[in-house]
């Protein structure tokens, strides 16, 4: 009986110190981990639990890719794509040098900036020569380039025969990217692990194509030209569906979480016209007060305005509670409140000044951050500014075209993308919030 026992409480205490030993271990670790080696207690070996890697936030800040004094390239822009660590402060990690030879530089102006969990790749789309850059993430090193092709006839001269590119999107399959042309009337989907062209579609409205957004589920694409128009694509079928005519030419635009509304900045507008992505037509035009802004755009002797317009930005909060654009004529960020619908509020309120003139916005998947293109770095909910984004040297990062990316263990696992659309689990999560 004694024997027994010494047996059960021998027993106990070796259980006691494995489960003490598998309590130091994290479980659920989705990627792999370096083990220490299992432990022997008497005649047992106790294996420990890898622990999961640390999820790192970084910002990949391509330049030159900002107009925020309305001049190309910005004049103290660096040359590649900056680093930067969001988990202490944006601190300065490294800058990924474009390959671009001495006789070149300062090298081609930045156009579009994309990633891809799927691939694990950055991709950055340049102007003069066009092409599409792929970057391993793992290794910084370029996987491949797309040059588009030879001999294109520009629409719009900038120097560039290849036809390649702007603003690329990754499609939800994670392995096919949807290229702008630079300023001509087809766009190209691309093999995002190759880089191999894997056809192009033509859209006859809109010749002069800009600016693109891709609905969530990848069914449709908003096409944008230097003029009033924005072509509704399906994208499985590559057909143009319809095309929305706006009131003056578009620029900067943003959809919501099923790709129904465009929202877009126009020439001579501080505000947003709503497109009907499903009937083509536009059906609000959201303007800002006019005490606040057309004096001093109709004054001649303003040369402030970026892009040549009172306002080139607009995003649109994740869950479409609000949609900031902006403020060119005051150096600052309107805000405008969703009321249902297509009503959009105006609220002076949240309105802020930022640092320098900016031409862009973009958001964190989470709502959380607002990255504007005259480098501010934006807390979402109290619309304030936090902070800005710097290079190595202390040089503002005035550039449009930066990603928000969280990486585990060199690999990409989420990414937002240069345009603030809605999203359509934020959409349903603020929906049962107020329910």
């Amino acid at each position: 009986m004694k024997t027994r026992a010494k047996f059960l409480i021998a027993a106990a205490s070796l259980i006691g110190v494995l489960c003490s030993v598998g309590a130091e271990a994290q479980p659920g670790a989705s990627q792999q981990s370096t083990s220490a080696g299992g432990r022997t207690f008497s005649g047992f070996e106790a294996v420990s639990i890898p622990r999961p890697l640390p999820v790192k936030h970084l910002v990949y800040a391509a330049e030159p890719g900002g107009t925020a004094n309305g001049s190309l390239p910005y004049p103290n822009a660096g040359i590649g794509i900056v680093v930067l660590d969001a988990d202490h402060g944006y601190r300065f990690l490294k800058r990924i040098q474009f390959d671009v030879p001495a006789s070149l530089l300062p090298g081609s102006y930045v156009t579009g900036i994309t990633a891809s969990p799927v691939t694990n790749m950055l991709y950055v789309a340049l102007r003069t020569p066009g092409s599409l850059v792929a970057y391993d993430l793992a290794s910084d090193k370029i996987a491949w380039t797309f040059k588009g092709e030879a001999n294109v006839v520009p629409h719009y001269n900038l120097g560039d025969t290849t036809g390649c590119c702007e603003r690329p999107w990754t499609l939800p399959d994670g392995k096919t990217l949807l290229v702008a042309s630079s300023y001509n009337n087809f766009s190209y989907l691309v093999d995002g692990t190759t880089g191999k062209m894997l056809t192009k579609f033509y859209t006859p409205d809109t010749p002069v194509q800009h600016n693109l957004t891709v609905s969530p589920d990848g069914k449709t694409a908003q096409i944008s030209a230097i003029a009033p128009k924005v072509s509704i694509v399906d994208l499985p079928s590559r057909k143009v569906l319809r095309t929305i005519t706006f009131s003056d030419f578009v620029r900067p635009l943003t959809i919501n979480h099923d790709g129904s509304r465009v929202y877009a900045n126009l020439n001579n507008l501080l505000g947003f016209e709503i497109g009907d992505a499903n009937s083509g037509k536009v059906v609000r035009r959201v303007e800002a007060p006019a005490e606040l802004w057309k004096a001093k755009w109709d004054d001649p002797t303003n040369k402030l305005y970026t892009h040549g317009c009172p306002s080139h930005g607009i995003a649109m909060t994740p869950d479409e509670s609000e949609i900031w654009i902006i403020d060119s004529v005051n150096t600052a960020v309107m805000v405008f409140d969703n009321k249902g619908g297509d009503n959009w509020e105006f609220n002076a309120s949240k309105g802020f000044k930022t640092n320098h003139p900016s031409g862009w916005v973009s958001m964190t998947n989470d709502g959380k951050t607002a990255f504007l293109g005259s480098g501010d770095i934006v807390d979402v909910k109290s619309h304030k500014v936090i902070g800005q984004m710097k290079d190595e040297n202390g040089q503002v990062l005035a550039t449009e075209k930066s990603l928000y990316m969280a990486l585990q263990g060199g690999r990409l696992i989420e990414t937002n993308n240069q345009f603030a659309v809605g999203l359509p689990q934020a959409v349903a999560h603020n929906k049962q919030a107020r329910n």
